[in-house]
């Protein structure tokens, strides 16, 4: 038996996650690669300075913290500090201009044109920043700082070239078109991906409709070790028990009808009689006194018949009754097997019959309805009784076996074929296939045993062997 790992609400959730994420791979690949070749066709179209613009901006703060511990009055020491700066962010082609207050210009690194009005440039730096909030195709930036040297307070100028850094590229898949677009990659794959269970879904919906129009043979395809696959199987199961039940009920309208027929049969034939005989009586057309006693004898062993079939008939449809509760006892079934014999002992020598019995010594105690389970006895007994070979010998034994208490029945009988074996606890089966003789039994006796025996838990079977027949009873122990 395979055992589910994972049900199928995990896995949508790990194929959401996983579509999620190769979508935004996808589509940063694809983004990125459209970047590339197309920055090369329009370079100013792709242009942004705003990751560089963060960056120096960050320097400048560096540098004017830095610039407050330094003495600007030794050159030697500030062009140290400063040239450290050029070299680490030369990227940037990072500059210094140093002028005192009188504008004389005491330190220049930058690579401005020497005639580059730095108050201008500033001012103009600024103006474009504030209206255009970012840097994008400006070619400089400008920053200055106070600086003092003597007892003059003189200005320290930071100029760069922006670039356009990667970073600002990627930034743009972050923006609300760019989420739109992976949703959209992340929605399709998951589709693409799904596809296979969604269309087993329509496959189990598909099978539910055809067998709700009673097609219940039909079975749905089971396939995975998930939810999907459990409610398919249970799907099976239902259509059949319904299947089954339906069956069963067939079975049991033509048992039903069977039931009627028969017992109409059995009770017209007697009661033909009984009214013939009556009528008799009645318009005095007897020749004598002891002819009158014969025929209401008839009547009476008739009405006996019929009180008979009718009393089996009762007991029959009790038993198929799974609401009615048996009453239950503990017995010692050796000498109830023992009081059966001596009861039925005198009809058998009357009959030319002779009770052979094997039964165990070790006394066993099983737990029945004492009034059905006698009566199941009574059946065989009375059967062997009415079919046996006369004369011979009927074998009662009696044995216990693997928790199970096994009571056979076996005697000498004519006629025995496997086909009337198979019919013998069947209702209304007789070996007088014509029926026209129902005073020598109602037909109900072996399947009523049959009944209460399975009734107990148990199960009786017949088996023959040349011109011997053995009933089987086996009962579980307590």
């Amino acid at each position: 038996m395979k055992v589910k790992i994972v049900g199928i609400q995990t896995k949508f959730i790990i194929t959401f996650i996983f579509s999620l994420i190769a979508s935004f791979m996808i589509y940063e690949s694809v983004y990125s690669t459209y970047i590339s070749f197309a920055s090369q066709k329009h370079p100013h179209k792709f242009e942004n300075y705003n990751y560089s613009f963060s960056e120096l901006s960050n320097i400048s703060l560096n540098i004017s913290l830095t610039a407050s511990s330094v003495d600007f009055n030794n050159e030697s020491i500030y062009k140290a500090v400063l040239s450290k700066y050029e070299s680490k962010y030369s990227k940037y082609k990072l500059g210094f201009v140093a002028v005192d207050s009188k504008n004389n210009v005491l330190y220049n690194s930058s690579r401005l044109p020497k005639n580059l009005n730095l108050e201008k440039s500033y001012s103009d730096f600024l103006k474009y920043y504030i209206s255009a909030g970012n840097l994008t195709r400006y070619n400089y930036y400008i920053y200055k700082m106070p600086i003092k040297t003597d007892t003059t307070t003189s200005i320290l100028w930071i100029t760069a070239s922006p670039r356009n850094a990667p970073n600002d590229s990627k930034m743009l898949l972050f923006e609300f078109k760019s989420i739109i677009i992976m949703l959209s990659f992340c929605m399709l794959l998951f589709l693409i991906i799904t596809h296979h269970r969604m269309k087993y879904i329509n496959e189990i919906c598909y099978g539910i409709k055809i067998i709700a129009n009673e097609n219940l043979n039909f079975k749905i395809r089971k396939k995975g070790h998930d939810e999907l696959s459990e409610i398919c199987k249970n799907i099976n199961f239902m259509a059949d028990k319904i299947n089954e039940k339906i069956e069963n009920e067939k079975r049991i309208e033509v048992s039903k009808n069977s039931l009627i027929t028969n017992v109409a049969h059995d009770i017209r034939s007697p009661l033909t009689s009984i009214i013939g005989f009556l009528q008799i009586v009645k318009n005095s057309e007897y020749k004598s006194q002891e002819e009158m006693k014969r025929f209401i004898g008839i009547c009476l062993k008739k009405a006996e018949t019929m009180k008979k079939l009718t009393d089996n008939l009762f007991m029959f449809t009790k038993l198929n009754d799974s609401s009615v509760k048996l009453h239950l006892s503990t017995i010692c079934l050796n000498e109830l097997i023992y009081q059966l014999i001596d009861e039925f002992e005198m009809a058998f020598e009357n009959s030319k019959l002779k009770i052979i019995d094997n039964i165990c010594t070790e006394s066993i105690m099983i737990t029945v309805d004492v009034n059905l389970f006698v009566r199941a006895l009574n059946n065989l007994m009375y059967n062997a009784l009415k079919y046996s070979f006369k004369p011979s010998n009927v074998h009662v034994s009696l044995i216990q076996h693997d928790k199970k208490v096994v009571l056979g029945i076996r005697n000498r009988c004519e006629n025995l074929n496997v086909e009337t074996i198979n019919t013998l606890f069947e209702k209304f089966y007789r070996a007088d296939a014509s029926r026209t003789n129902p005073d020598e039994g109602s037909g109900l006796g072996l399947s009523i045993t049959k009944s209460i025996i399975e009734r107990h838990g148990g199960n009786i079977c017949a088996n023959c062997e040349k011109d011997m027949i053995t009933f089987t009873v086996s009962i579980p122990l307590n």
